[in-house]
């Protein structure tokens, strides 16, 4: 059992919760892909697993591709974000969870294929078009976006109410420690490229309209949700800039409390209203020309630098 798993776990026993994985659709030069016979699972799956604290979704692709597969691989392109409470799953152990899966394409650059005896008795490759059974929706879900080679997938939105959240009794079981929260950010300009950001109560600097995801969620519903509560707006998510984690996304807040944010970064668009902030969480809000930005943190300018540099979009990290 990896690490953070281990310790969370210890803390918070087998209760639902949101956690981010990382898997591998590693393709050979036929272009099929690679699948393994789980152990844990009467099924078969992908390579991948669950990110470490101080991992980058693509260090853990190339981490659990290695440790599972044998492989040696190189990170290509994704696929997209699986976060949607209809793939929850329980392990077999009772530990329940919603998943929060980066889905990577991947290239083999080295190494030799075995499976690792522990995860999984049996790697091997498949045609496209001819994956083997049973596999979890999710994978299916996978394929079928690798096979359309679009944009980037994300589900749509869910939103649930924030009023019970789980992140307090989260907080109360493991303390002010590091763990890793999911979040989503949007990018938004008007008409004359200018940036929508808000004055943050908590740490008095400005920043990309946010907020944590809640269980039951997915990430698009968390940011029509955090851009109702606290700017008034009706918001349409259009795009998947980029999932993000890792030390550059590292954060204190005042309290103490320590994050790895994996962050879900959009573009989006407004659909109704007016920027009007909360008042409690975000003090003010106004569009910012691009070349007199006002002070932010450091991740929300880079994720804006990003989203600029790449309007493309489906960057990872």
């Amino acid at each position: 059992m990896p690490d953070y798993i281990r310790w969370l776990r210890g803390r918070i026993g087998p209760r639902k919760t949101i956690l981010a994985y990382a898997t591998a659709l590693i393709r050979d030069a036929d272009g099929r892909l690679l699948f393994q016979r789980r152990t844990d699972f009467d099924w078969w799956g992908l390579p991948g697993g669950i990110v470490e604290l101080g991992e980058t979704f693509r260090d853990c692709a190339v981490r659990e591709a290695e440790e599972e597969t044998g492989l040696h691989v190189e990170p290509q392109r994704l696929i997209g974000v699986y976060a949607s409470p209809e793939w929850d799953f329980q392990y077999p152990t009772g530990d329940e969870v919603q998943q929060f899966t980066v889905a990577i394409e991947c290239r083999v650059i080295g190494g030799q294929l075995q499976a690792d005896g522990h995860e999984s008795t049996l790697s091997q490759f498949f045609p496209l078009n001819d994956p083997p059974t049973p596999c979890p929706p999710w994978y299916t879900a996978m394929i079928r976006d690798l096979k359309n080679k679009s944009h980037p997938y994300f589900d749509p939105p869910i939103i649930t109410s924030a009023t019970d959240s789980f992140l307090w009794p989260l907080r109360e079981a493991v303390g002010a420690g590091r763990i890793i929260l999911m979040s989503a950010g949007a990018v938004i300009q008007d008409t004359q490229g200018r940036v929508l950001l808000g004055l943050r109560s908590d740490t008095h600097t400005w920043g990309l309209p946010a907020g944590l995801m809640e269980l039951g969620e997915t990430p698009a519903g968390t940011l029509v949700r955090e851009a109702y509560e606290e700017l008034q707006l009706r918001i349409r998510p259009t795009q998947l800039v980029g999932v993000f984690t890792g030390p550059r996304m590292f954060h204190t807040y005042p309290d103490g409390n320590q994050v790895q944010l994996a962050a879900t970064l959009f573009r989006a668009e407004i659909v109704e209203g007016t920027p009007i902030p909360d008042g409690t969480e975000t003090l003010a809000a106004d569009w910012f020309d691009l070349a007199t930005l006002p002070p932010m943190p450091p991740r929300h300018h880079w994720m804006l630098q990003v989203a600029l540099v790449h309007p493309e979009g489906g960057r990872f990290e």
